[in-house]
């Protein structure tokens, strides 16, 4: 939808179906039947806090993300560093590489216990105890590897958006424009209606929206009534009071 509140494409999918892929459906429908063009700006709640989203709006959609974090997709503690860039484990002490991989659409260092990478290189190691001095539950489990940490090593989009600006701010607010729209729906949400095949689901929602995009246009362009695009029943313009002409007295 538009931050006027009108609906511009829509598609009802299954609830199972993750959000950030619904919304990348949503906007290739978008560029197709708008010719979008580069500038646009993508206003999201958290449930669309995902890196592959974030790619695919700035590389393939040209867009600016304005999008919530999740977060459960913070980390729960701080990653402490040591001179050469290792984390450190529970224990404090620095762990050791073990290489690089892809994860999706990002690429990760990986970290491993340093006392069970020095038994298997045959690395003596220094000022490292023999044992692990918390005692980790991986470090005696019997399998040899011990605890392991990664770390993102290329540009991040989504940790690149500055959600502490004003302007940040003052566009995502805009957002809220979505759960008015999605309150005029009333009976129609997943948990109301009384219909129980996809296909018919789909066919009430495609008529729902476009009785929304009605509403808006016999608002705007019929009534001239921009201010009433959101609400259920547009109100007739007012006519003007009829003034009474003034007596003229006589001289």
């Amino acid at each position: 939808m538009s931050k006027e509140g009108v609906p511009l494409v829509e598609i009802t999918r299954p609830n199972n179906e993750p959000d950030h892929l619904v919304a990348r459906k949503l906007l290739r429908k978008l560029k197709r039947v708008y010719k979008a063009k580069k500038g646009m700006i993508f206003i999201a709640d958290s449930g669309y806090d995902v890196r592959e989203l974030y790619a695919f709006l700035i590389e393939k959609m040209k867009a600016k993300p304005v999008i919530q974090l999740n977060p459960r997709n913070k980390r729960k503690e701080p990653l402490l560093l040591d001179e050469t860039g290792c984390p450190f484990c529970e224990a404090g002490l620095a762990m050791v590489r073990d290489g690089t991989w892809k994860d999706g659409a990002r690429y990760r260092r990986k970290f491993r216990c340093p006392l069970l990478a020095r038994k298997q290189t045959s690395d003596t190691g220094k000022d490292l105890p023999e044992t692990c001095p918390v005692q980790h539950p991986k470090y005696a489990d019997g399998r040899g590897y011990g605890c392991t940490k990664y770390i993102d090593t290329v540009f991040d989009y989504r940790t690149a958006v500055d959600r502490q600006s004003k302007s940040w701010k003052k566009e995502y607010d805009l957002r809220t424009g979505v759960e008015r729209y999605f309150s005029r729906l009333g009976d129609r949400e997943a948990e109301e209606t009384t219909h129980y095949t996809l296909r018919i689901v789909r066919n009430q929602m495609t008529i729902a929206h476009l009785s929304q995009s009605l509403v808006a246009y016999v608002a705007a362009i019929l009534l001239n009534r921009p201010d009433r695009m959101c609400c259920l029943k547009p109100d007739k313009p007012s006519k003007p009071k009829r003034q009474k002409p003034k007596r003229r007295r006589a001289a």
